[in-house]
């Protein structure tokens, strides 16, 4: 981890990297995993995925707030309104410093969104494959 303080042992670590299931997705692959697992993961998959790109709506609306703002404290400029000009100016660095602190932290928390869609598709794949499968083997009997 980032900011970890303690020296973990290796027995610690190993635990650690077992249950991280993201992980092991990416690296074993979706057939070691049973079917109500996948299951799971799909479901938090398609949670983070949702919760991504509410956060992601959100950056951009603060993104254009701060925008706004930094053009408004221009008007007021103009029109000789120096504490409100100064205050869309304060409002706008705000604003544009969220954006990059959430940005840095989005990218910190989930690699990317086309990563999470191709672990997802993987997930569906590896699915529909073995729902194949099964309903084959039901039919031929």
């Amino acid at each position: 981890m980032l900011f970890r303080f303690r020296k973990e042992s290796a027995l610690e670590r190993l635990e650690r990297e077992a249950s991280d299931d993201f992980r092991l997705l990416k690296e074993l692959g979706p057939t070691y995993f049973d079917s109500m697992h996948l299951v799971d993961l799909r479901e938090t998959i398609r949670k983070r995925l949702d919760h991504f790109d509410r956060t992601k709506k959100t950056l951009m609306l603060l993104s254009a707030t701060g925008t706004v703002s930094f053009l408004a404290g221009v008007i007021c400029l103009l029109l000789g309104w120096k504490v409100l000009a100064l205050l869309g100016y304060v409002m706008s660095v705000a604003c544009i410093l969220t954006f990059v602190g959430g940005t840095v932290w989005l990218k910190w928390k989930y690699e990317s969104r086309g990563e999470l869609l191709h672990v997802l598709l993987e997930v569906e794949e590896e699915l529909r494959n073995r729902t194949a499968l099964k309903g084959r083997g039901a039919t031929s009997r």
